[in-house]
């Protein structure tokens, strides 16, 4: 028994010890490499000997076909006419292919059909390739001195290419473009970098000297690098440049000298407010427009043009404004506001974004019929304030007013003052058209016992506004009843504008990313974020921050509105194993021009670079692929490595059973 067992394992061995690539059918041995190997860019030779070893054969022809050509394919003809192979002769075949340089590594199927008089055979022959074509990408770009460019700046862009290919790149073209003398333009050198090779899995360095336009805007400006190597590859990778404004160096507007009525007017008389505007800042102000409104018509008109253009003021130069207005016959004895606003631009402002400063004149108005009969005082409003100036949507302020007796000889007493408001919130919100504001802690009515001719008593609230109510200035009517002397019963109204901003909100979902990454390879880390809020986000910018480097690690969103939602997905390479801690980071602007910050934290556990299997991905190698056709040697092996099984079988059974009859013939 163990000497059959060792005869069939030493003949198993032998058998499977034996190169042969021969298969014959009807006579018909073919012989060929089973797996030729190549790298991208080879030219290769399929060679196949044909051998009779039974008959006279004749019309042989010999086609070879690849399944799938995109990278490998045949470079002559793909099929060879034998007319007469004599019995033990032989010819041989041979077809070219060519491996592209784009072929990843893999491995590439040939079938190979012989037709004959005899019949048809069928063989596979495999090509594997195995490297990968050169891919050049950006692994790191360096912004020096700074990683922020500020208009007028000289500066520093080095870029570094890595080769992701085992192929070598040759012969390569950095090219930068987008570049402009109205923004980010050559400060020195060439916009065009030659680098004579990069071979696979190493690095490589360009650097250009840029410089920024004194007009650049702020903001993320996009250049391209456009990379060309091993003569036809040709690829093109965006590069963003954070260009950042001095704050100090932008244009700022003032008013100066302000003059307007101190006293009271009359009736029909003309009111004339002037002031100088100057540029106290560092850049000119350019397109600048000026508009002064009087908020209520009936007692106060404009004489003259309510809006003027001034085309630019120089940095430390003024210009004079002078606006008239014209009481009416119809005005009461009561204060009207004028608005005075202005808007301008400057080179370093973002397109589309304008500069604003505003102030508020109050004008006294007397009725002379009033001012004859002492008999009839007046309660007016003469000033208020809120607390903060902006009042956000969702918190709670304190609004002071003052109460003004206009009257020089009378008082007034018993005075009750109680806060309306006619308008109200959206009716398809939450709050669903209920009032903006609410009082906090108190009733919204005052109580005031008495007021001296000419004199004020100043009041504070503390007043909630509604989360969902818009951004816009809302107005609040304060109406007053009270009496004079001989108590007579009067009434009266003011209307207090309380503008209102919405606070931004920017909600982030979680970081999506592998909990394990390896050092120096890339892995993506992304998210999504949302505008939650009712205002847009203006100028919002993504990146990632930590010890590492990045792949799009950046990403400029832009005004970012209300409801909409965004998705961001960055590479980050890490450099030494260990814990890497780092974070996403949005910042941007809120609507009323502060800026903001989130950050969304996450860690990687990163480890060292495990060894690639040899042929990753690839077919199996020859002895264990499976063959075609009745002539194949796995079956003529198969069929003698049974027959040799089944033998041993029956060798054993006899055996086992003349072991059991002497047995049973010791027992007798």
């Amino acid at each position: 028994m163990k000497r059959a067992l060792c005869i069939l394992i030493i003949f198993t061995i032998i058998i499977t010890m034996v190169p042969s690539i021969g298969f014959a059918q009807n006579g018909l041995i073919i012989t060929s490499n089973k797996t030729i190997t190549a790298t991208s860019g080879d030219s290769i030779k399929i060679p196949i000997v044909i051998e009779s070893t039974y008959d006279d054969i004749e019309d042989i022809i010999v086609s070879a076909d690849i399944s799938d050509p995109t990278y490998v394919y045949l470079t002559d003809s793909s099929s060879e006419y034998i007319d007469y192979l004599e019995y033990g002769d032989s010819k041989r075949v041979t077809f070219k292919a060519k491996v592209d340089e784009l072929a990843p590594r893999g491995t590439y199927k040939v079938d190979v059909t012989f037709r004959y008089s005899g019949g048809i055979q069928n063989e596979t022959v495999y090509i594997r390739v195995n490297s990968n074509p050169p891919s050049l990408n950006i692994s790191r770009v360096d912004i020096l001195p700074e990683k922020e460019v500020h208009p007028g700046q000289k500066f520093n862009i080095g870029v570094e290419l890595e080769n992701l290919g085992d192929i070598t790149a040759n012969d390569i073209t950095v090219t930068l473009e987008g570049l402009s003398e109205s923004g980010i333009s050559l400060a020195n050198g060439s916009s065009t970098q030659r680098i004579q090779s990069i071979p696979g899995g190493f690095k490589n360095y360009a650097a250009f000297q840029l410089e920024a336009s004194r007009s650049l805007k702020r903001g993320s400006h996009q250049l391209k690098l456009r990379l060309k190597y091993n003569g036809n590859m040709e690829e093109t990778h965006d590069i963003t440049i954070n260009v950042e404004t001095d704050r100090n160096a932008t244009s700022n507007l003032i008013f100066e000298d302000l003059t307007f009525p101190s006293g009271a007017i009359r009736q029909n008389q003309e009111v004339k407010i002037s002031f100088n505007l100057r540029n106290q800042g560092q850049s000119e102000a350019k397109n600048i427009i000026i508009k002064a409104i009087s908020n209520d018509a009936n007692g106060l008109v404009p004489k003259s043009l309510s809006q003027l253009k001034i085309d630019s003021i120089a940095p430390g130069e003024f210009e004079t404004v002078e606006f008239l207005f014209l009481t009416t016959k119809n005005s009461e004895t009561r204060n009207y506001p004028i608005d005075i606003n202005v808007d301008y631009e400057d080179d370093l402002i973002a397109p589309g974004e304008t500069y604003n400063i505003n102030q508020f004149v109050g004008v006294f108005v007397e009725s002379p019929d009033e001012n004859a009969n002492q008999s009839t005082p007046k309660l007016i409003i003469d000033k208020y304030s809120f607390e903060p100036s902006l009042v956000k949507a969702g918190d709670t302020f304190t609004m002071n007013l003052s109460f003004f007796n206009t009257n020089s000889s009378k008082a007034v007493k018993n005075i009750k003052i109680f806060l309306t408001s006619d308008e109200r919130t959206d009716p398809n919100s939450n709050s669903a058209g209920g009032s903006v504001f609410t009082p906090v802690d108190s009733s919204n009515t005052f109580y005031i016992d008495s007021i001296p001719p000419k004199g004020r008593v100043e009041k504070k609230i503390t007043m909630f506004t509604v989360p969902d109510a818009q951004a816009k200035t809302y107005t609040l009517t304060a109406n007053f009843e009270y009496e004079d002397g001989q108590a007579n019963q009067y009434t009266a109204t003011e209307l207090i504008g309380v503008p209102v901003v919405q606070q931004s909100k920017l909600d982030v979902g979680e970081v999506s990313f592998f909990p394990e990454a390896y050092v120096g390879q890339s892995t993506p880390i992304s998210l999504e974020f949302y505008n939650t809020g009712k205002v847009t986000l203006y100028n919002m910018m993504v990146k990632l921050e930590g010890d590492f480097q990045t792949e799009n690690g950046q990403y400029y969103v832009g005004n970012f509105t209300s409801g909409s939602s965004e998705y961001f997905e960055g590479y980050v390479i890490p450099n030494s194993p260990g814990e890497l801690k780092g974070a996403v980071v949005f910042t941007y602007e809120d609507s009323t021009g502060q800026i903001q910050e989130v950050r969304k934290e996450f860690t990687l556990n990163v480890m060292e670079m495990m060894m690639e299997p040899e042929f990753p991905g690839e077919m199996p190698p020859y002895d264990e692929m499976p063959q075609k056709g009745g002539s194949s040697a796995a079956k003529i092996i198969g069929g003698i490595m049974a027959a040799i099984a089944i033998i041993a079988g029956v060798v054993i059974f006899k055996k086992r059973k003349n072991k059991k009859l002497e047995a049973m013939e010791i027992d007798e």
